[in-house]
């Protein structure tokens, strides 16, 4: 009897052990996806499950499995804009939208993760918005925040985040759009925007910020899209782009921009839907993205795999299943 009640503790034990070695977010979209440099991780916020429902969770990759760090923190939302600050050692994460349905309200509250817990930044922020994106400028120690969509429609101004306060930058730039692409591009010392979209169809351009203008890029992106994955590879010095869609055009091709040329890397990604958030993990050299997403027939097709893209290896899945 006694060794049955150990065999069965045992078989318990283990069962835990696979569970949790197993665990993953599970299929999602409209996440966000950042590496935390200080703890050598990627971190996964946010997004919604098939059922539309919004979630507050916060999940880690170690190169090796995903842990739940944080079952708590900023409230359940989708399409928020998240960035790691290299000075501070955070990641800051901003916004993003509520509810189910796809007219729940637009936040604009601010928040820092310290590798435990979130913790809000009481500030006034750049108002409510969802579908904008944020990349940290290194040179000048900012977070630059472009366009998104406030409830009512779409915006097209610049903001910077010093650590402490929220400062509309006044600048002409790109057109009033989201959800578009932003990553900043370290080899030049510029924040990068590519694409996205308006109400009447996707974007191709390209533009730079240098912390003072917006100039547009002579060399447009090789088609137009939105809700693509976009982050910089300090490996190859280039902006990286993949997937997205525009219109019923999805697409599973990346890119990369390197001297302002665009240079397509592989055209068989791992799936044709829009993406939304990429990270690229330092530690290891690969490109990560999870899960994806489409809406068909009235209902949304999410995948629930991670993957990840190096050169000499091109994509392969690293956890979950479709």
């Amino acid at each position: 009897m006694r060794s049955t009640c150990l065999g069965v503790l045992v078989g318990l034990i283990g069962a835990l052990a696979l569970t949790a070695q197993e665990a993953t977010p599970g299929p999602r979209f409209g996440h966000e996806l950042v590496f935390d440099e200080a703890r050598g991780v990627v971190l996964l916020f946010g997004g919604f499950g098939p059922d539309g429902v919004p979630k507050g969770d916060t999940w880690t990759w170690d190169g090796t499995r995903w842990r739940l760090a944080s079952p708590t923190g900023p409230s359940p939302r989708k399409w928020p804009a998240a960035t790691y600050d290299a000075r501070r050692r955070t990641v800051v994460l901003h916004g993003g939208r509520e509810g189910v349905e796809r007219t729940g309200p637009s936040l604009d509250d601010t928040w820092t993760w310290d590798g435990t817990a979130w913790s809000e930044v009481e500030t006034p922020g750049p108002g409510a918005r969802d579908h904008h994106r944020i990349a940290y400028d290194r040179r000048r120690d900012r977070v630059v925040l472009f366009g998104g969509w406030n409830g009512q429609g779409l915006e097209q101004d610049t903001w910077e985040w010093d650590g402490t306060t929220w400062a509309r930058i006044a600048v002409q730039g790109p057109s009033a759009r989201a959800p578009l692409g932003l990553a900043f591009d370290e080899a030049r010392g510029t924040v990068v925007l590519a694409g996205g979209q308006n109400l009447d169809g996707a974007y191709s351009d390209a533009w730079e910020f240098d912390g003072s203008a917006w100039t547009k890029l002579a060399a447009d992106m090789p088609a137009p899209r939105g809700f693509h994955a976009m982050t910089y590879s300090p490996l190859s010095g280039s902006v990286l782009v993949f997937g997205g869609r525009s219109g019923d055009e999805l697409y599973d091709d990346l890119w990369s921009l390197r001297d302002l040329e665009w240079t397509r890397l592989s055209q068989d990604g791992p799936l044709r839907r829009g993406i939304y958030a990429s990270a690229f993990d330092r530690e290891r050299g690969v490109m990560v993205i999870h899960g994806s997403g489409d809406f068909v027939a009235g209902q949304w097709d999410l995948d629930g795999r991670t993957w990840a893209w190096a050169p000499e290896s091109g994509w392969r899945v690293i956890a979950g299943e479709h």
